[in-house]
């Protein structure tokens, strides 16, 4: 069995940090997408090498909990982010 491949941002994504928030516009399809702070911490991880269970094991260090806990943060974050077109890569635990 072949590990899952690596999560990467979009080309066409353009980002914005304001207060501390992140904001992505995609330029193909003209919208933008405000990130709530899970979303912003994946989005930042997001870098071609991770895979969706580095990301998990990351935040859980970070935020001193529970993988499983933070796997479904995860997941939601990258469903938001893939039905707006701003990751490349399969989001795939």
């Amino acid at each position: 069995m072949t590990a899952p491949p690596p999560l990467s941002r979009a080309h066409a994504v353009r980002e914005l940090h304001v207060d501390g928030a992140v904001t992505l516009f995609h330029e193909p399809t003209q919208t933008a997408l405000v990130l709530n702070e899970t979303a912003s911490d994946v989005w930042r991880l997001l870098d071609g090498r991770r895979t969706v269970a580095d990301i998990v094991e990351e935040l859980a260090r970070v935020y001193a909990a529970d993988a499983g806990t933070i796997r479904t943060g995860v997941h939601a974050a990258l469903r938001q982010l893939a039905d707006h077109h701003v990751v490349d890569g399969a989001p795939h635990a």
